[in-house]
C-alpha cells in the first residue's frame, strides 16, 4: 500500500543550457539528453581562485540537491560573490576507466540572476588541449529561483587525467552573487563497470548458501552502493512468476513477499533466479498496518487495530509498539530470509504520524521513537541471521532526527517526491521530504525515489530532479501492478 498525499504545484520548466563563446574558452556545442543509469561524482576539493564564497560554506553543500523555489537555507548551498571564480575536482570510481565512458554531464541547481542580468559560466578542463571548455551558463535559469539543469560533456575522456576531472564556475561581472546547491558530474559507463561476480560478495552476503545458492548463482550482481536503477511491482505478476522482472535490466527489484498477497510465497529458487540475473531483490511488507487479505489478519487482536487507513478501507493501522505485533513482523522477516531476498522494504512507517498522537497514551514524538525502535529491531533480528541483509523503510525521512535510525537502515524508499499521479509536488511537506531524504543520502545511504506519472514531461522531470539530488529514480503507476520501463530513462 502506498500512502497518497495530494498536492498542487506550478510546474518549473527544466531547460538544458547551451554555451556560447562569450567569456573565453572553447564552446562545447554537443547538447544531449539527461543521462540514464549514471553514476554521480561529487566535488572533493573546492578552490577559490578569485573572489569569495559564503562564510562557513563548503563543497559538501554541492553534493545533493535539496532546495527548490526560493528556499534559502544557508548550510545547504554555496554562495559565490560577484566577480568570483572557483574550481571543483572530481574523481572517477576505481572500477571505472575514463576511456570506457559512454557519456558524461554536469548536474547543477542554480539560484541567482538570469543570464540577461548577469552571466555565470560552467567550464571543464580539456586535458588534451590544456584549455577550459565552456559546458554551459545560466541561460536555463529563472531569476532568483532554484533551477536544475544537466549540461552534457561531449567526448568525456578528454576531461579526465589520472581519473580526475576539474570544473570551473565563474563570472567576470560585478553585478551580483549567485548560489549553487548542486554541482556534480554524472558518468555513464558500460554495465561491466558496475562490478564483477567478486564484487557481489560471498554467498553469506546474499543469504545463507542454501537460500542464495553459490557465488556463481549471484552472476554479476551490482553492489548495493552502485545500484542505479530499480523496478517496483507488487501485483499482477505475469503468470504469477517473476520471469519478466528477471529478464529486465534493472539493478534492483522490489516485489511482494508473496505472489498473491497471501500464502503464495515466492520460493528460494525464484528469488535466486533474479539474483542470478544480477539483481538485488527486496521483499515488500508492512510494519505499521495490516490488510484483511493477509494470512496473519486473524492473528491480530481487535484491540490492536486502530481503524482503517485513509483510502484503504480493507486495511487497518496497528499498535506497532505492542509486543503482540512483533511475531507478525518476525514471521515476515523469517520468510524473506528463507527465500534468499537481499533485504526487506518496509511500508507503513508513516503510521506513526497518521494515527492519533495519543494512541499510545503519549505523544507524536514518542510514537516516532517507537517506530524507530521497531525498525531497529527488524534490523538487529535480520542481520543476526544474515549480516548482509538490507533494511529499507519507505517514507517518513524525518525519522533521521531520531537516535538509532541511520545505523538501523541500509537505504530509504520514498514516494511522491516530485509527482503524484501527474500532479506536481510543491507543498511544504514535499520540500521537507526531499531535504530529509537528501540528508539520508548524504549519510551514505541508498535512496530509492518512486514517483507516479505517465505524462512524458512529468516522467522526465522526476528522473532529472531525482538523479540531480543523488537519488535512484523510478516512475510508474500508483497501483504498482506492472513493470514500467520508461524509454530513455530506464535500462533496456
Amino acid at each position: 500500500m502506498q500512502v497518497v498525499k495530494w498536492l498542487m504545484w506550478t510546474g518549473l520548466a527544466l531547460l538544458v543550457a547551451c554555451g556560447d563563446s562569450a567569456g573565453g574558452g572553447t564552446v562545447d556545442e554537443d547538447r544531449g539528453a539527461i543521462l540514464p543509469d549514471a553514476r554521480t561524482l561529487t566535488c572533493t576539493t573546492l578552490q577559490v581562485e578569485r573572489g569569495s564564497i559564503g562564510s562557513g560554506q563548503s563543497q559538501q553543500a554541492l553534493h545533493t540537491q535539496t532546495l527548490s523555489g526560493t528556499q534559502d537555507r544557508w548550510a545547504e548551498y554555496v554562495e559565490f560573490a560577484a566577480n568570483s571564480a572557483v574550481t571543483c575536482t572530481y574523481a572517477l570510481p576505481s572500477d571505472v576507466s575514463s576511456g570506457a565512458l559512454l557519456a558524461a554531464e554536469v548536474g547543477v541547481n542554480y539560484r541567482g540572476p538570469a543570464k540577461s542580468q548577469m552571466r555565470w559560466v560552467f567550464e571543464a578542463w580539456d586535458t588534451t588541449t590544456n584549455t577550459w571548455v565552456i559546458v554551459g551558463d545560466n541561460v536555463f535559469a529563472q531569476s532568483w529561483k532554484w533551477t536544475a539543469a544537466s549540461l552534457p560533456l561531449s567526448n568525456p575522456a578528454r576531461f579526465f587525467s589520472n581519473g580526475t576531472l576539474k570544473l570551473r564556475y565563474h563570472t567576470a561581472s560585478s553585478a551580483d552573487a549567485s548560489q549553487l546547491d548542486l554541482l556534480v558530474v554524472r558518468v555513464q559507463a558500460p554495465s561491466t563497470d558496475a562490478g564483477s561476480p567478486t564484487d557481489a560478495g560471498t554467498p553469506t552476503d546474499a543469504g545463507s548458501p542454501t537460500d542464495a545458492g553459490t557465488p556463481t548463482d549471484a552472476g554479476t550482481q551490482v553492489p548495493w552502493e552502485s545500484v542505479s536503477s530499480f523496478t517496483y511491482q507488487l501485483t499482477n505478476y505475469k503468470d504469477g512468476k517473476l520471469d519478466e522482472i528477471a529478464a529486465s535490466k534493472f539493478d534492483l527489484a522490489i516485489v511482494e513477499l508473496s505472489r498473491d498477497g497471501s500464502t503464495g510465497y515466492f520460493t528460494a529458487a525464484e528469488i535466486s533466479a533474479l539474483k542470478t540475473r544480477g539483481k538485488q531483490v527486496l521483499a515488500y511488507f508492512e510494519i505499521g498496518a495490516i490488510e484483511e487479505y493477509r494470512p496473519e489478519w486473524s492473528q491480530v487482536p481487535a484491540d490492536m487495530k486502530l481503524g482503517p487507513v485513509d483510502g484503504w478501507p480493507q486495511e487497518q493501522y496497528v499498535k506497532y509498539w505492542d509486543e503482540r505485533w512483533w511475531p507478525i513482523v518476525q514471521g515476515r522477516i523469517d520468510q524473506a530470509l528463507a527465500a534468499g531476498f537481499t533485504g526487506c522494504y518496509l511500508d507503513m512507517v508513516v503510521t506513526y504520524e497518521e494515527i492519533a498522537a495519543n494512541a499510545a497514551g503519549t505523544n507524536r514524538a514518542d510514537l516516532a521513537k517507537k517506530m524507530v525502535a521497531l525498525i531497529a529491531r527488524v534490523s538487529q533480528y535480520a542481520k543476526a541471521r544474515n549480516p548482509a541483509f538490507k533494511v529499507v523503510p519507505q517514507n517518513a525521512p524525518e525519522l533521521i532526527d531520531n537516535t538509532g535510525y541511520l545505523p538501523a537502515i541500509d537505504g530509504l524508499g520514498m514516494e511522491d517526491m516530485y509527482w503524484s499521479d501527474d500532479v506536481a509536488c510543491s507543498a511544504d511537506w514535499c520540500a521537507e521530504n526531499r531535504a530529509n531524504a537528501a540528508r539520508v543520502r548524504a549519510a551514505g545511504k541508498l535512496v530509492l525515489s518512486t514517483d507516479y506519472a505517465i505524462q512524458p514531461a512529468n516522467v522526465a522531470d522526476a528522473y532529472t530532479r531525482s538523479r540531480a539530488a543523488g537519488f535512484v529514480p523510478y516512475v510508474s503507476v500508483r497501483d504498482l501492478n506492472q513493470m514500467t520501463v520508461n524509454a530513455g530513462w530506464d535500462p533496456r
